[in-house]
């Protein structure tokens, strides 16, 4: 397989570094494994005859005996100097062992020099002393090397204050270097090398963020690290379409690739067989960081599957980030009112929904749900999710709750401190994905500590790598939760048309869910369906129908209504002829009746019951609401409840498993005042 070489001489040396742990020496032969420990023998065997050739010389130059002595304690007295200055990155003993070894070394040659080496006792010092540390450099070595070289890194290690530490079983792939990290038992710890990756990565001449330490959740005197010499994520990939195209939403959601170029995946629902827990997501990153490009390639991935829905709120942005959707999300709610209400109607829907999912006999969501009884998993994606999270009593009870009723939400925002973000829904988030922030302690707030100290540094990315990201979560191996990835390039246009494509493979809606969100259930689906949970009390001081303005948008989420018994001034009447006394009488067929056409028409209705005297009533009172509003009664039941969400109606109980409702205020205004 191209990428992967298992180096087991050990050596490991980063492409583009200029760098190894160690010596390259081949298993197979004697004496390449000999030849690391060359060096000092060597050294030993030369320091004679270089004494004897300098001795020769002096005694045929008396007069330059003294200069020579002089000389010779002056430059052994400074090359001790110099290796002890130069050895202060290397482990304490290395540095005196060497240090030590250069002032025995000097002391003898010039006094070898002087008297000549042949002499006793200064020849018995050279063979003894000489060969003695020759030998205890070689036992050094050999035990930093592990014998054979099977553990090698200890010259790196020791330039980094780490000694000790050992590096074996060393595989290289395209553009990364892994290595297993032996420390020493009882002296070291994984933090300790995790805190020296900076040095490691100035060692290599590599960037921040190049060097990866991750700890072996098995055994803690051992780690991982990862070396990776380029980084690829400065040119962001193209997106190649939905990943799983008419697939369910059990497979993940591919939202990028990793800088060694596999592909990132987000697992939203849980699946038993494999332990995954159903999740929650928090996603994380600064003003321009690439938040919103990554939630819209998501978006998509969830469009393109066929057991799920999707309902998008954004109380911000509105139409600059949704536009792209059309119609194909669930539910796509804008602006900050009207966010704040919707989120209130979901834990009813939460409690209808597991309910639901109960009597059917499943604990938690299953692709059985979808296909035996219709009901899809539900994504729920807030953006600037801090205007929404202000009502910190739905969202927490929300974050406990929604994740066994096959709803799974992912909060958005820049930055999730203590005062964006409540601290029981942080916990209650399984899933990171945190992108470039302004400082490593912004992270701090979702990602996990062990993931930071390991390396993870979104901070280095800032808003300038845009896309840019770490990603953990239920499902996600641990030691990807380091590696940072990228998400895909792409366009609106380009994710609008796919979507488009899908249209036919998204689900239909579920009654129960087009109860709570006014949606349009299909005509042949007849579950069991149960009570709502909660009630929701009116937010706004209406007075009544009359009071709401058509032309307010922070009233209605569609467009506005047109106000009637206006006429048209510019109308001009032709009265010089007469209409025929018995016109061909034409029958046109009749299209469904608007979304803003029903809505006028069942205001319309309120205001005729109310004006008849009738000051209570249910659902029922609308009958045949396919004829006369072209939806059926879930659609009426829904906006009779959104209505009583808006404080113009008043919930005042249940009448058999129907709410009961009645104007906010009585009607006084005349139809003249109405229609000014």
């Amino acid at each position: 397989m191209a990428g992967k070489n298992n180096r087991d001489h050990g050596d490991l040396a980063v492409p583009g570094s200029g760098q190894g742990f160690a010596y390259y020496t081949p298993r197979k032969h004697w004496a390449s494994r000999l030849a690391p420990y060359a060096s000092e023998w060597a050294g030993f065997a030369a320091t004679w005859p270089a004494a004897w050739g300098l001795h020769e010389w002096m005694a045929a130059e008396p007069t330059a005996m003294p200069w020579a002595s002089a000389g010779l304690t002056l430059l052994g007295t400074g090359l001790t100097a110099v290796t002890w200055k130069c050895s202060k990155a290397r482990a304490a003993v290395t540095r005196m062992f060497a240090t030590a070894t250069t002032g025995i070394t000097a002391a003898w040659m010039t006094v070898a020099t002087i008297a000549g080496p042949a002499g006793s006792p200064l020849l018995e010092f050279w063979a003894i002393g000489g060969a003695g540390v020759a030998l205890a450099w070689s036992i050094h070595k050999t035990l930093k090397r592990g014998g054979d070289g099977e553990e090698a890194g200890g010259g790196l290690f020791e330039q980094v204050r780490l000694a000790g530490v050992t590096a074996k079983q060393i595989e290289t792939h395209p553009n990364k270097v892994t290595a297993q990290l032996q420390l020493p038992a009882g002296e070291m710890e994984v933090s300790d090398v995790q805190k020296a990756t900076g040095r490691i990565a100035s060692l290599f001449r590599l960037g921040k963020g190049s060097v990866r330490i991750t700890e072996n959740p098995d055994d803690t005197s051992q780690a991982t690290m990862t070396v990776v010499p380029t980084d690829v994520l400065k040119t962001p990939t193209p997106w190649p379409g939905p990943s799983a195209s008419g697939g369910s939403i059990m497979d993940p959601l591919v939202v990028g690739v990793y800088e060694d170029t596999e592909p990132v995946r987000i697992y939203l629902p849980g699946d038993k067989s494999t332990g995954r827990n159903a999740t929650h997501y928090g996603v994380m990153g600064m003003n321009g960081s690439g938040k919103t490009h990554g939630a819209k390639e998501s978006w998509t991935e969830v469009l393109t599957r066929r057991d799920a829905g999707l309902i998008v709120l954004d109380p911000v942005k509105g139409e600059q980030t949704v536009g792209f959707l059309g119609d194909a999300p669930y539910k796509v709610v804008t602006g900050d009112k009207q966010c704040r209400r919707f989120i209130k109607r979901l834990p009813a829907l939460v409690a209808d929904r597991a309910s639901q999912l109960g009597q059917w006999g499943y604990d938690q969501w299953v692709p059985e749900a979808f296909e035996l009884h219709g009901l899809p998993y539900l994504v729920v994606w807030v953006e600037e999710a801090p205007r929404v999270l202000e009502d910190a009593k739905t969202t927490i009870r929300l974050a406990q709750e929604a994740r066994s009723a096959g709803i799974s939400l992912v909060f958005s925002l820049q930055k999730a401190s203590y005062k964006n973000m409540p601290t029981d829904v942080r916990s209650q988030l399984g899933g990171v994905w945190c992108f470039g922030v302004s400082d490593i302690e912004d992270a701090a707030f979702l990602l996990d500590e062990d993931v930071i100290e390991a390396g993870a540094q979104p901070d280095r990315w800032k808003n300038r790598r845009p896309g840019c990201h770490y990603l953990e979560g239920p499902g996600i191996p641990e030691d990807r939760y380091t590696t940072p990835g990228r998400t895909h390039t792409h366009t609106d246009d380009e994710l609008a048309a796919v979507i488009a494509d899908h249209a036919d493979i998204r689900p239909a809606h579920h009654p129960i869910d087009a109860r709570h969100l006014d949606l349009t259930a299909p005509a042949t689906t007849n579950p069991t369906m149960v009570a709502s949970a909660t009630e929701i009390e009116p937010t706004d001081d209406f007075e009544s129908l009359a009071d709401l303005d058509p032309t307010d948008a922070e009233d209605f989420d569609d467009e506005p209504l047109p106000v009637p018994g206006l006429i048209d001034d510019g109308l001009e009447i032709d009265d010089e002829h007469e209409l025929p006394a018995d016109p061909i009488a034409v029958a046109f067929p009749e299209g469904r009746p608007t979304r803003k056409e029903a809505l006028a028409e069942l205001r319309t209705h309120i205001e005729e019951l109310t004006a008849g005297g009738t000051t209570t009533f249910t659902v029922r009172a609308f009958s045949n609401p396919e004829a006369t509003y072209g939806r059926g009664r879930s659609w009426v039941s829904g906006e009779l409840d959104k209505l009583a969400g808006q404080g113009v109606l008043v919930r005042v109980g249940e009448d058999d498993r129907a709410t009961v409702y009645r104007l906010a205020r009585p009607h006084t205004h005349s139809p003249e005042s109405h229609a000014a």
